[in-house]
């Protein structure tokens, strides 16, 4: 394992820890009881629009967002990591607050940058529109569209103790 997928893996850890604890406080938002097509699973992003362009993301970057059964949210732009928890709506769903690994990236690979851009936005509480085809998820995240395929089910995480 590099140093850098390392600190990748731990900094995960260590978020989803946090958000783990922040949800069983009751700070953030819970989960609903309407599962839409989306939820439960793990979504790889392989393209993202914005301005009229479209940029397919290689899957070596690991970019992807997570919809755990019970709530619990990820997206990984491929060097941070977002967590917290999130509630489906009608047509989409909405986070609540998130937090962010706060790893720096000093390269220029086109991708990563615009995963960076395109994810960034999941930091402020928003709802988020959704359009589901299949095993394709479309997520509209300000003027960014994140295109998905589903990767496979994502786990729910045990409930922590004595965090509340």
């Amino acid at each position: 394992m590099t140093n850098k997928t390392f600190r990748q893996a731990l900094a995960r850890a260590w978020i989803f820890l946090v958000s783990l604890a922040l949800a069983a406080c009751g700070s953030v938002v819970s989960a609903n009881s309407v599962s839409p097509g989306f939820t439960g699973y793990d979504w790889q992003v392989v393209a993202i629009g914005h301005g009229g362009k479209v940029t397919r993301i290689p899957a070596r970057l690991e970019v992807a967002l997570q919809f755990s059964p019970g709530g619990q949210f990820g997206a990984n732009d491929s060097i941070n990591f977002h967590s917290g928890t999130y509630r489906a709506t009608r047509d989409g769903f909405t986070t609540g607050v998130l937090a962010v690994t706060a790893s720096g990236y000093a390269g220029h690979d086109p991708a990563i940058l615009l995963a960076m851009s395109a994810m960034g936005p999941f930091g402020n509480p928003a709802t988020y529109p959704v359009r589901l085809t299949g095993d394709r998820l479309m997520v509209d995240v300000g003027s960014y569209t994140l295109t998905c395929h589903r990767a496979g089910p994502q786990a729910d995480a045990p409930a922590p103790t004595g965090t509340g």
